[in-house]
């Protein structure tokens, strides 16, 4: 297992280690019914599943700084320009992004419920959590960019 730099990081990687698969099948299964990323219906299910279940996997890898930001920015852009050339809209891919995220926090959430101990360390991880889907979400749309001035 991963090992951050306080307990709290150390529990939150091993939640996503343990439940990396579960966290996808419930983001994919929300993703696919939910009215704002209809896009994705017609999209690989298995490759909206391996890319959710890397993305969580690589989070967690990101939380203990195994990651440098830049190596997250190219990942996300080379994601911003498969949906592109997918035909994802962009507003329904930040919107997965933003699923993404939230199934994270409510699985973590649901697991930590009854340890308010930690809620100082709850607030500051999520923080950082925030700030990666930000990340992750501002170089998707950097790849999708790079697609549609490629095309002009």
């Amino acid at each position: 297992m991963l090992r951050g730099t306080n307990i709290l990081e150390n529990r939150f990687v091993e939640i996503i280690e343990e439940n990396h698969q579960t966290i996808s099948e419930q983001f994919m299964n929300d993703l696919l019914k939910n009215p704002e990323t209809v896009a994705y219906r017609n999209a690989d299910r298995q490759k909206i599943y391996e890319g959710a279940d890397r993305i969580y996997r690589e989070l967690s890898k990101w939380i203990v700084k195994q990651y440098a930001k830049s190596e997250i920015a190219a990942s996300y852009r080379k994601v911003g320009q498969q949906w592109f050339d997918q035909g994802i809209p962009f507003s329904q891919a930040q919107k997965a992004l933003v699923l993404q995220r939230r199934h994270l926090w409510l699985f973590i959430l649901d697991k930590l419920y009854y340890d308010a101990s930690l809620y100082k360390e709850a607030l500051d991880l999520n923080n950082r959590v925030v700030l990666y889907f930000d990340r992750a979400i501002y170089a998707m749309l950097e790849g999708y960019e790079s697609r549609i001035y490629k095309k002009w």
